[in-house]
This record gives C-alpha cells, structure tokens and sequence, in this order.
C-alpha cells in the first residue's frame, strides 16, 4: 500500500509529462496475504504486491491507453507515450464525451486496520480450526483464507483527483467426504467477524447430509436456492442486461421493458455503492461518485447505472458505474448489487415445497443465449431433493438451462435475511438472500 500522498503525487506528476488533449491516470493497488489448505495441510502462504498505473490518453477523439506497474519517472513518460501513440493508431469515436470534472466525493469506511495487517499465524489457526473439524468426523478439508488491501486513485485533465482504500477479508473451505462434498464462504471487510467452527459445521453438513446419491430425472423443479447460487444467477443481469452500453446496443431486454413489468412482484433489484453491507468504494474509475440505482422495482424495470459515455448519449449524468473488465470495455456494470428481502427462511421454504430441489451453489456458469438472459452450468457441492417438507435424498450434480427472465418472474419465496456473497467468477460482489423459484429446468445430470 502506497498511501494517498503517494499515489496521488503519481498521478499528478503522471498528468503533467501528457500533451494529449485530455488525460486520465488510473492507479490500482494491491497487497494480497494467502494461506491456502488442502488434504487437511497448509500448503501455501503469501504475500503478493502490485500496484498498476494506466494512462488514458485522448486526442481528436481518438483513446489509447497504456499500463505498467515500475513507477519511475522514466516509466511514467514512457507509458504516457506509448498510450499517446495508441490513440493515434485509433479511429475517432464520434459518441466519446469529454472526461468528467470533479464532484464532491464521499467517504466510505471500509479499511480495517486488523485485515490490513493480517498474520500466516491467524489464517493457519483459522485453517486449523476447519481441519480439525473436518478430521474429527473423518473428512479433509480445502480452502483459501485471504486478506487484501486495495487501494484505488483516479485523476484527471479536468481536476477529478479521487482516492480511496479499503480492505477485503474472504475464508472458504470445501469439505470432502469421499464421492460427496461440502462448500461453506464468509466475506468481511473486518476478518474479526470470521467464525471458522461455523463456517467448518456449514461445509461438513452439507459434505455429509444424505450421502448416498441418486440421480433426478430432467425437466422444471421447484428449486430453492442459497445465497451461493443466488449470486450466480444475479451476476447473469448484472453482466449481460443491467449496463446501459448493453441497452443501447440492443443486447440487453431492459430496452424493451423499460418502465413495464419485467420479473416477479417480489422481485426488487437496485445497485448502491456507498451501501457498507457491501464493499462499498466511493468512486468508479473515472472518478465519478457512485449513486444509488434502482433496476427493478417490485417487478418493473425502471434503469440501468452508467457511465460518462452512456449518459452523455441520453442526455444524463454518470451514476458512477465505469467498469473496465478483463474481456476489454463492456460499458457501465453494477458494483454493489442487493436484491430485496422477502418474509421467509430456507427452513420454511423446505416445509412448503411437496417435491423439488436444494441447491447450495454453481459451477462454471455461462449464458448461451444473452438476450433472454439463459443461463447454463452446474450445480455443485451440496444438492438435495426435497419431498413432503423434507430434504430426503442427496442428488447427482445437475445440470441447468434456464431463462432467468423467467425463472424471476416465478419467485415463489424470498428470505427475510441476505449475506454479502460473490458469483462463481468473481465478478460480482452483492448483497443477496435465498430465493425458492418454481418450476426451474433441469435439462441433465452428471456422474458425481
């Protein structure tokens, strides 16, 4: 971790060697401690630094960018070059607005100096706890216990100079009991509020409910699903449909819904990233402040977040939703997504459904068709048939292909609870209760 004072002399003096007619500096820091286990040993411990300065450069509306991670004088000029090149090698994009200019931006606390400083002794104990539970009934155990600190600067031709830092503290574990398996997950900003015998109970339960494993035949089941799973199924709206980039291309199915119903009554949908139930950060890397934006409303679809370019093309301000992601640029995406709670639990949900399915969470997850958003992957580490109220019978591993459009306008159920949790990917982080939909469509089943 650099610091403020640092990082923003970076980026004022980055700014400074540009003769780009505009210029943006990004700056991303990173300082990763990991343990990692499995079989029931501690087998890797780490410590990982980086900290990445990028630099946009643009001229006659043309962009090129250019990165690097050594901070000397000599490489900054030389990045700020090479992103001056790059644009000139770039057709000019008529839809290209002017960078941002600066706005009061708000604090959010999300450092956690005990995270920051995070030990090999505190994660191996926490490690051992999960092992020692997991040997106790005769299983192993595997897993990951992190804690990251990222910091993030963003400055510009037009004044924005913006910066924040905060901590991330993750611990996960999969419990194996032979041919079945067990996953259990904590997020925090503060890894004090870790409790590893809980965590280590939650993954070995699910490891050993039922072991004996049947498999179900294909077709729609009423499907309860935790909060794991239910962060995979987001992450499908939030990459595909809830950016407006993706509505004014067409690509998304709010652009045919905006202001009419488009999922379930009970289905409430909004993105906050100053919200401290998630990992809030006050800025998007443009330096533009996060607002809060409704998506879908008791079932209406009433907007999508944005960035510079987007709004400028409707006329509107950013909602603080620049998002670069690793396939290239997607346009705006959510960064803090929740959806709404309802009145259940997941015990209520089991007592009410006659036949159907538990999931625990996914795996490998894609999307065939976007436009419908339909879903595809399967399921993994804990899935259950469900019969008279009562969870009966461990299932094989299922596979599904589903319209997510209309599996959320069949919400049956909504937990009165959520937890942070993040999707398969990792490309979510978002605030999520269990959900039961009915009649979801299982189109397969695997040999494990």
């Amino acid at each position: 971790m650099i610091g403020r004072e640092e990082a923003q002399r970076l980026l004022a003096k980055t700014l400074s060697l540009s003769k780009a007619e505009e210029t943006q500096v990004n700056l991303r820091g990173e300082t990763l401690h990991l343990t990692r286990w499995n079989n029931n040993h501690i087998h890797q411990n780490l410590v990982r630094r980086n900290t990445i300065l990028t630099v946009k450069a643009i001229d006659g509306k043309r962009v090129g960018t250019a990165s690097t991670n050594v901070l000397d004088e000599g490489s900054l000029r030389a990045t700020v070059e090479l992103a001056q090149r790059n644009a000139a090698l770039q057709k000019p994009n008529p839809d290209l607005a002017p960078l941002p200019g600066p706005e009061p931006i708000p604090e959010v606390a999300g450092f956690v100096g005990r995270t920051a400083e995070s030990s090999p002794e505190e994660r191996a104990d926490a490690a051992g706890v999960i092992i020692t539970a997991a040997q106790k009934k005769g299983l192993t155990a595997a897993g990951t216990y992190s804690a990251e600190v990222e910091e993030m600067a963003v400055a510009n031709s037009r004044g924005i100079s913006a910066y924040n830092a905060g901590t991330t503290g993750f611990i996960r574990t999969i419990v194996n009991a032979g041919d079945n398996t067990g996953y259990a997950d904590r997020m925090s900003r503060d890894t004090d509020d870790f409790d590893p015998a809980e965590l280590a109970a939650e993954a070995i339960l699910k490891a050993t409910l039922r072991r004996e494993a049947a498999d179900l035949a294909t077709g729609e089941w009423d499907t309860i699903f935790e909060e794991y799973a239910v962060a995979d199924l987001i992450r499908f709206f939030g990459y595909i449909a809830f950016g407006a980039l993706a509505v004014q291309e067409g690509r998304s199915f709010m652009a045919e819904v905006m202001g009419e119903k488009a999922l379930g009554e009970n289905v409430t949908i909004w993105d906050d990233g100053l919200d401290p139930r998630g990992l809030a950060e006050p800025f998007d890397v443009e330096g533009v402040p996060k607002r809060r934006v409704v998506i879908i409303d008791r079932g209406v679809a009433r907007g999508v977040v944005h960035n510079t370019m987007t709004a400028a093309k409707e006329g509107r301000a950013s909602t603080g939703h620049a998002a670069v992601s690793d396939w290239g640029d997607m346009g705006p995406m959510p960064s803090n997504m929740f959806l709404a709670t309802g009145s259940s639990t997941k015990d209520e949900m089991v007592r009410k459904t006659k036949k159907g399915v538990l999931v625990t969470r996914f795996h490998y997850t894609h999307s065939p068709e976007p436009t419908r958003v339909v879903a595809t992957g399967t399921t993994r580490d804990g899935t259950f048939l469900i019969e008279n109220g009562e969870i009966t019978t461990r299932l094989r591993n299922l596979r599904y292909t589903q319209s997510l459009i209309e599996a959320f306008n069949r919400v049956e159920a909504v937990a009165s609870s959520a937890r942070i949790t993040r999707d398969w990917w990792s490309t979510f982080t978002s605030v999520l209760p269990a959900i039961k939909i009915g009649g979801f469509n299982f189109t397969g089943g695997t040999t494990f």
